[in-house]
């Protein structure tokens, strides 16, 4: 297998299961292709192991919890050891003794996701009654981490920016300083469900947005931790989305995205899969007709050329700061990875 002719990242979603409902989430809102399904240790011997080798780096989360897996333990350690980047998103619930033992010292990047950083704030958003259990478990992996001599994984805090959580964008930062998350604070970006969400849009008050968020920044860097507004500043934004295009995209070149039922994906944001890996091998979907024949429609310059899923790109299209629009996806039927709707 050679490397030009094989992807050098790989996006894969252990399992199509989480154990929260977040009030932000996508999967309050639509029901996963194959609900419940999951990789297990024998598929991912079978079907993903072969190529390890070959990976410059390696994510263990898209769309769901990847500690939900059953055999996410026995799978890492066929990843342990090797030269690969590797990274995975949690809720930091499941971050048990097991897990913490084999991630510490040899995952590369660890990102925990806390929306409210007090019990009554995480249960508002979170939905569940744990703000305790993370805040105990990262104490854990940071202990772990000092007895191991080791700065892996880098851990780093992830919260979603609504006109509700601004005000507590300082207490993250003290979050993040207080459990040592050397990547700092992220703020992603709000997408809208159902037409309700809109209130909590930048775009709904952008003279707060611009003020909190600066505020946020400058006492995060006051106390020296990293604080990244995944849409940017106000300011520069604007200036990015002020003519919203397709921007150059090389992702099908580079990696593949494989979700627990086996559909392999050309990006982590596409909803037209070009295979399934239970079907072909990933080195002959790489190569296949389906992968050729989307990579020849992404970067044309005649949108109408453009495949679907290049047309609507959350990388190119979203995140729009006062464009209220542009995140608001309440009348759509299908999500990523073929979720649907579910029946209100």
């Amino acid at each position: 297998m050679r490397s030009e002719t094989l992807p050098h990242h790989l996006d894969v979603d252990l399992s199509a299961k989480c154990n929260l409902r977040c009030s932000f989430c996508h999967l309050s809102y639509f029901t996963p292709k194959d609900r419940g399904e999951q990789i297990s240790l024998q598929e991912f011997t079978d079907h993903i192991e072969p190529y390890l080798d070959n990976l410059k780096s390696l994510t263990l989360f898209s769309k769901f919890e990847v500690l939900t897996c059953r055999d996410f333990i026995p799978i890492f350690n066929l990843i342990s050891g090797r030269q690969i980047e590797t990274y995975f998103s949690t809720n930091g619930i499941l971050l048990t003794d097991d897990v913490l033992d084999l991630i510490v010292g040899n995952l590369t990047y660890l990102t925990v996701s806390v929306t409210g950083f007090n019990r009554e704030q995480y249960l508002r958003y979170m939905r569940t009654d744990a703000f305790d259990i993370v805040e105990e478990n990262l104490t854990k992996l940071n202990t772990l981490k000092k007895q191991r001599n080791t700065e892996f994984p880098k851990l780093r805090i992830s919260m979603v920016g609504m006109q509700s959580t601004l005000e507590s964008l300082t207490d993250a930062a003290d979050f993040a300083k207080k459990h040592c998350a050397a990547g700092g604070v992220q703020m992603t970006s709000l997408y809208v469900f159902e037409p309700g969400m809109r209130k909590e849009l930048p775009a709904a008050d952008t003279a707060r947005y611009d003020r909190m968020t600066r505020l946020a920044v400058d006492h995060a860097a006051a106390i020296g931790v990293p604080f990244e507004l995944q849409s940017g500043t106000l300011e520069d934004n604007t200036a990015e989305t002020e003519k919203l295009g397709h921007r150059p995209c090389y992702l099908p070149w580079q990696r593949l995205s494989i979700q627990p039922n086996g559909d392999v994906y050309p990006c982590p944001v596409s909803q037209q899969p070009v295979g399934n890996m239970f079907d072909n091998s990933l080195a002959e979907i790489w190569r296949g007709d389906a992968l050729s024949a989307f990579r020849k429609r992404v970067n044309t310059v005649d949108p109408d050329l453009q495949n679907e899923d290049c047309q609507n790109c959350l990388h190119c299209r979203h995140h729009a700061i006062q464009d209220a629009d542009a995140n608001d996806l309440s009348a759509k039927e299908t999500f990523f990875a073929g979720m649907t709707r579910k029946v209100s």
